[in-house]
């Protein structure tokens, strides 16, 4: 998504408000809407990202979670196949891949009022990635266990992300 694409603010009620571009919804810290995709492989392996030092939120940190910030007036299922398709590859129409929608999530950033809301998806898939350069350095499949310690190398919406589409996943009876 470049600086000038446009992306839908939202309020407390996840309504939108008003649209602007990425740039100015990255510095003012505008409340918006994002998709975050749990990939796992049926080893029960999880997908992690390693972003690249250009992106312009969070760069060189992993990534938990594939996703991105929805541009304007985008469907939230759509969104998040797109991103899926876009940064590593994965089809998640494809009859071999499960791709489960699991709600929206209020994600409370680091700083006071900063908040955004996430659209949760768990798509297990056994798939050859291929990343998109220009957003993902390198992707590596790792334990449940390892993701959550290297939790603090990832960037924060990621791992608040991932932890609660594991747990909404587990509740659905998705995952054991």
């Amino acid at each position: 998504m470049s600086a000038t694409e446009l992306v839908d603010i939202v309020n407390e009620n996840n309504e939108v408000i008003k649209t602007v571009t990425r740039r100015e919804m990255r510095q003012e810290q505008l409340p918006h809407r994002a998709s975050y995709i749990a990939v796992m492989d049926r080893q029960n392996k999880f997908l992690v990202e390693i972003r690249t030092l250009c992106k312009d939120y969070s760069p060189g940190t992993f990534d938990a979670v594939v996703g991105g910030v929805m541009q304007h007036g985008e469907v939230f299922v759509e969104a998040a196949k797109r991103e899926l398709l876009e940064e590593v590859g994965i089809n998640a129409d494809d009859k071999n891949n499960e791709f489960y929608p699991l709600g929206t999530l209020r994600i409370d950033g680091k700083t006071d009022n900063h908040f955004f809301y996430g659209y949760l998806y768990l798509c297990v898939a056994d798939a050859i990635t291929v990343r998109q350069q220009e957003e993902v350095s390198g992707v590596m499949f790792i334990e449940e266990s390892e993701v959550l310690r290297l939790q603090d190398n990832c960037n924060y919406d990621s791992v608040v992300a991932f932890k609660e589409i594991l747990k909404r996943a587990r509740e659905g009876k998705i995952l054991k």
